[in-house]
């Protein structure tokens, strides 16, 4: 990639086959429908640890998921910037995770072997806990078409800054 071109990473996780969980690769597929410039777009599935794959070379990624967050509306949106200090800590709880894998823990790991990249947001929604074979919530369309708002605008943002404000 040129020197104008950012490198996004924009990775989901989750299974179609759960219920809400279904959000990630739902998301994903309606964003490499856009085919942005210097975007990948990876569906990780049900496999988080994946993630380590996919990041060297990348200046930001976007990872989108679907979370349980006890006391937080189901149906709602986060857009956290996983470096912020404001960011809840029960980000890195294990309890957030459906796939049996913090996806905190996943960042935290990528982050000391030096594959994260400078820019990383997390973009969830949030679910109640759902077994294979339930049917998706009446709210779930309408919080993909918000996800993919915001992913195509955080991607856009961030594939115009300068080679200077990537990495500072």
């Amino acid at each position: 990639m040129d020197d104008h071109t950012q490198s996004i990473l924009v990775a989901a996780c989750g299974n179609v086959m759960a219920s809400d969980d279904a959000f990630g690769p739902l998301v994903a597929c309606e964003v490499c429908r856009r085919a942005l410039a210097g975007v990948e777009v990876v569906d990780l599935d049900i496999r988080p640890a994946a993630l380590m794959d996919y990041l060297p070379g990348k200046n930001g990624l976007i990872l989108i998921d679907a979370v349980y967050a006890p006391g937080l509306e189901v149906g709602r949106v986060l857009d956290i910037d996983w470096f912020s200090p404001d960011r809840p800590g029960l980000m890195n709880d294990d309890t957030m995770s459906t796939h049996g894998l913090s996806i905190g823990m996943q960042l935290d790991l990528a982050g000391r072997l030096g594959l994260l990249p400078g820019l990383v947001r997390l973009v969830a929604v949030c679910i109640e806990p759902a077994g294979v074979g339930q049917p998706q919530s009446e709210h779930l369309p309408e919080s993909v078409a918000e996800a993919v708002s915001l992913v195509v605008k955080r991607a856009e943002q961030w594939s115009g800054l300068s080679q200077e404000q990537r990495h500072a």
